[in-house]
């Protein structure tokens, strides 16, 4: 319906300017009339011109007026616009060409495939615009937004918007397990378990260690070693396998405690007194985050310092309770 609006409102148009440039040529010409000729041509021709005018712009007016109605009941564009131009119209006053403008850029950016009924097409022609609206309207379709293309590329951000926040959350809550799983790691508490040790190997001793988390959220490691040094070499090691602990809980895990001969051996071999300050004590908690991302908490004591914790634990270094 509006592109049949559409097309009988630019030949209307059309009409106009034609009208109005071809009186204008004929007044021109009937200036070299006989001065007693120059009156009555001039008389005859203004009236002419303008009741050919007046047909044009009343046929025009009719089409506009249609075809603004139809845009205001199917909402296109500025409705508000579009009533104060309706009524313009109706009271037999012009529009500016900027409002001119506007109401052909609604209507052609109608969809062509709307089908026309054969009683909006009086004359059974289609009706073409002329080559000067063709170069005129695309122009103007580009500068004015589709509301319904904006509407598609709404549609499109809703969902990546809606992505978006959930990875935000996600992450929040990784992170979130991530520090807290590092903090009861670091916080984690070893003892010596006071019970039968059994003897695995000259080298090798079946050990038992106690375990107690006092975090307020679970804790998983993998396996806890005790290294003792002397200089730099490795003498002895206790490792204790890993487990995961409730929250202000504790528990007794195997391991096992093993000398390296080799480098005992060498000491004894050297003949000189053993040197307290010389030998170092170093622990270790693995506790990969998610089970491969490698995270290790490393103390180091002197050896009669870590001696001293063990035989009298100072307060706050096993808080659990059996």
């Amino acid at each position: 319906m509006l592109d049949l609006y559409s097309s009988r409102f630019l030949v209307l148009f059309s009409c106009i300017n034609f009208i109005q440039i071809t009186c204008i040529r004929i007044y021109d010409y009937a200036v070299m009339y006989p001065v007693q000729t120059y009156t009555s041509a001039k008389s005859d021709l203004a009236s002419t011109c303008f009741k050919l005018r007046i047909a044009c712009y009343k046929g025009m007016s009719e089409d506009l007026i249609r075809s603004i109605e139809e845009l205001i009941k199917s909402e296109r564009g500025d409705v508000g616009r579009l009533q104060d131009i309706l009524t313009t119209i109706k009271n037999g006053e012009s529009i500016s060409f900027e409002d001119h403008k506007y109401i052909e850029s609604l209507v052609q950016s109608q969809s062509p495939s709307n089908p026309i009924s054969n009683s909006d097409n009086m004359s059974g022609d289609t009706v073409k615009p002329m080559n000067v609206a063709d170069n005129i309207i695309p122009e103007l379709n580009s500068e004015i937004p589709n509301p319904e293309v904006s509407e598609r590329e709404d549609v499109k951000r809703a969902p990546i918007k809606k992505y978006a926040s959930v990875g935000i959350v996600v992450a929040i809550i990784l992170v979130a397990y991530i520090g807290l799983d590092v903090y009861a790691v670091n916080n984690l508490q070893f003892r010596p378990h006071h019970g039968q040790q059994t003897v695995i190997s000259e080298t090798q001793l079946a050990i038992k260690s106690d375990v107690c988390n006092p975090a307020y959220f679970p804790a998983t490691f993998t396996k806890y070693e005790i290294t003792a040094f002397y200089n730099t070499d490795e003498i002895e090691k206790a490792t204790i396998a890993g487990s995961t602990l409730s929250p202000k809980s504790a528990a007794i895990l195997d391991g096992i405690f093993a000398i390296n001969k080799e480098a005992v051996t060498k000491i004894g071999n050297q003949n000189a007194t053993f040197d307290p300050t010389k030998a170092t004590i170093t622990t270790s908690i693995d506790a990969p985050i998610f089970g491969f991302i490698p995270y290790t908490v490393d103390k180091k004591y002197p050896a009669q310092e870590f001696q001293n914790r063990i035989k009298n634990p100072p307060p706050g270094t096993f808080d659990c309770m059996y």
